[in-house]
């Protein structure tokens, strides 16, 4: 009724059809065009060959749960196999047998959907127009080129193709989309009018989920078993991957869950486990260090290592303590920082300039924070581990050897990081996380753990989150009681439901927004000013609502256009605010002075000089 009562206020009900028809064109072409992209693919190496062949076994196997009526299937293969031209050609399966359907492909941070849209859009050449991806920071390029027009010569075409593209983004009507966990999960428990506008368009599709086991740990089950009903009542199919195999089933001695997700079954298999067991995906070592070492023993370690090192840590501030320490014994261009206080620009051009290092057999020193975890393709022979969760701990191992070029197994070090009197990963895994870092410590029985050997490690860890931590349950900052999703469905509260979100931004400090420019010349800051006072002006001169929001998403557009120059912080009572480049804030988003940020540490938050 919302879908339907939005088209037809924008006096664009037609457009539906031809969305449809969108959809089916894509899926026409969409096999043939997968198809000779992967013929192109070399199959000159050993894991070249192995990827192909575990992509055709998965083909095979769903190919076996369709004819059984299946339609949530678990894709579980090792980091490096190939994922994402796996859940392409299985989607692709999927349409060849059960007609066109639209794609959602959903991950859980927004650089792998950047990293996932390129990959897509350069196998898909000549059908641009019929994938989106849709985020925080995705563009629409024909929607800038119509508000270029609208401010030089407006017209009531103009505005009326803004409208079908707002709509089309709003609704999820493109054949491929290309998203975050957060849009598509908040969509399915919301109570939002703008939220449940995407709903239609979740039926007859396929999502393919990749990470899954980055959601939340009691929650990830509970998703999975809602997304296999959802699918059920709306003709919808899902894939869901991961490289630690979390556990599906429902737990047993949870009667609520059982009698709400009747007849569940757990998503069918498509892969064997055995290829963990295959030499080419046993490609380092973990040694556990389970006694805790302060930041100068950490330093002291790293500078006698010959090789490149990746060192991830749990901390901002220990990333920046660990960088100007080995500052003292290296060239800057030997080492590199890299955390959320720097711009995601900043950020892309460092990874690049590490990965040039590393492939001119040049010494390099990364220092990160979890963010170089996923969606980074980077392969260094050496990464130190500051202490986390499983997932954790295997997604940055993941970085090691990951080519499996070295002659010897890659190492990596995993050690419990204390500084400032406290160690470092209790304090990010609080409150109830508690419990799954205990889970993690008790999942490592030995001190040496290769590759291989890591698959029963994570089956007890995800073993013990199913069985042991409240399924279905989430405590977020300012909600309280906290939620409960299957007795808070069962009673109809979606009023409170609604309140979800997947992300607590309350929950490390407060978070505010800076934009870093350019340069001196750069007036991106100054635009989006103007915007906001136009925006003013249209409303107090009561213009027309589509005129209102069509200045709305130029704004929007505006703001994804300085995206990747803008920097959340997360500021803490005794942290002062850096010194900005103008008195004014836009959209919760302040403009930094250039003196509080340089390209080697992002934002300073050091102290009084920067006092307004």
């Amino acid at each position: 009724m919302l879908h339907a009562d939005k088209a037809d206020a924008g006096n664009i009900g037609n457009i539906i059809e031809d969305q449809k028809a969108a959809v089916q064109s894509f899926s026409s072409s969409f096999g043939l065009q997968l198809d000779s992209y992967l013929s192109q693919l070399e199959q000159d190496t050993e894991l070249n060959k192995l990827r192909t062949e575990i992509r055709e076994n998965a083909i095979r196997n769903i190919n076996k749960g369709l004819q059984k009526n299946k339609q949530v299937f678990e894709l579980t293969a090792p980091t490096g196999s190939g994922k994402t031209l796996m859940l392409l050609s299985l989607a692709s399966e999927i349409i060849k047998i059960k007609g066109a359907k639209r794609i959602i492909y959903a991950l859980p941070f927004l650089s792998i959907t950047e990293q996932v849209e390129t990959e897509v859009l350069k196998i898909f050449e000549g059908q641009e127009d019929f994938i989106q991806r849709i985020d925080s920071k995705s563009e629409n390029h024909r929607f800038e080129k119509i508000q270029e027009e609208l401010d030089n010569n407006p017209s009531e075409e103009m505005i009326q193709e803004a409208n079908i593209l707002e709509f089309q983004e709003n609704t999820f009507a493109y054949p491929f989309i290309i998203t975050t966990f957060v849009r598509l999960f908040e969509t399915l428990l919301s109570n939002r009018n703008a939220e449940l506008l995407k709903l239609p368009n979740f039926s007859n599709c396929i999502f393919l989920l990749d990470e899954i086991q980055a959601l939340p740990p009691r929650l990830y089950g509970f998703f999975v078993a809602y997304l296999n009903r959802f699918c059920e009542k709306f003709d919808s199919y899902a894939i869901i991957s991961t490289a630690t195999q979390p556990n599906f089933e429902l737990p047993k001695d949870n009667s609520d869950a059982l009698n709400f997700f009747k007849q569940y079954s757990v998503p069918y298999s498509l892969l064997p486990l055995n290829y963990f067991n295959n030499h080419l995906f046993n490609r380092y070592q973990i040694n556990f260090n389970k006694e805790p070492i302060d930041i100068e023993t950490l330093k002291e370690s790293i500078q006698s290592e010959k090789s490149s090192t990746l060192v991830i840590l749990n901390t901002i501030d220990d990333t920046k303590e660990l960088y100007d320490l080995l500052l003292e014994e290296f060239d800057k261009e030997d080492v590199l920082l890299l955390n959320t206080h720097l711009t995601p620009r900043h950020r892309k051009i460092k990874i690049y300039l590490a990965k040039r290092r590393l492939s001119q057999n040049k010494h390099v020193i990364v220092v990160s924070t979890q963010l170089i975890e996923a969606g980074v393709d980077i392969d260094f022979p050496v990464i130190y581990r500051d202490f986390a969760t499983i997932s954790s701990i295997v997604q940055s191992a993941g970085r090691c050897n990951r080519n499996g070029k070295l002659k010897n197994l890659g190492k990596v070090k995993l050690f419990k990081l204390k500084n400032k009197g406290k160690i470092r990963s209790d304090i990010i895994y609080q409150g109830r996380d508690k419990e799954i870092l205990r889970f993690t410590k008790e999942s490592f029985i030995k001190s040496n753990y290769q590759e291989r050997e890591l698959l029963e490690v994570q089956k007890e860890f995800f073993h013990r989150i199913q069985s042991e931590l409240n399924f279905a349950k989430h405590s977020q900052n300012g909600i309280n009681p906290d939620f409960d999703f299957i007795k808070d469905i069962t009673e109809c509260q979606y009023d409170r439901i609604g309140k979800f979100r997947l992300i607590d931004k309350q929950l490390f400090g407060e978070e505010i927004q800076y934009y870093v420019p350019w340069n001196d010349k750069d007036n991106n800051f100054e635009v989006l000013a103007n915007l906001q006072s136009e925006l003013t002006d249209l409303i107090k001169g009561n213009a027309e609502k589509r005129t209102i929001r069509t200045k709305k998403k130029s704004i929007q557009n505006q703001l994804k256009k300085m995206s990747g120059q803008i920097v959340q912080v997360r500021l803490n009572k005794n942290q002062i605010q850096p010194l900005q480049g103008s008195d004014q804030q836009y959209f919760n988003l302040y403009k930094i002075d250039n003196n509080s940020y340089s390209f080697d540490k992002g934002i300073d938050l050091t102290g009084a000089e920067f006092l307004i």
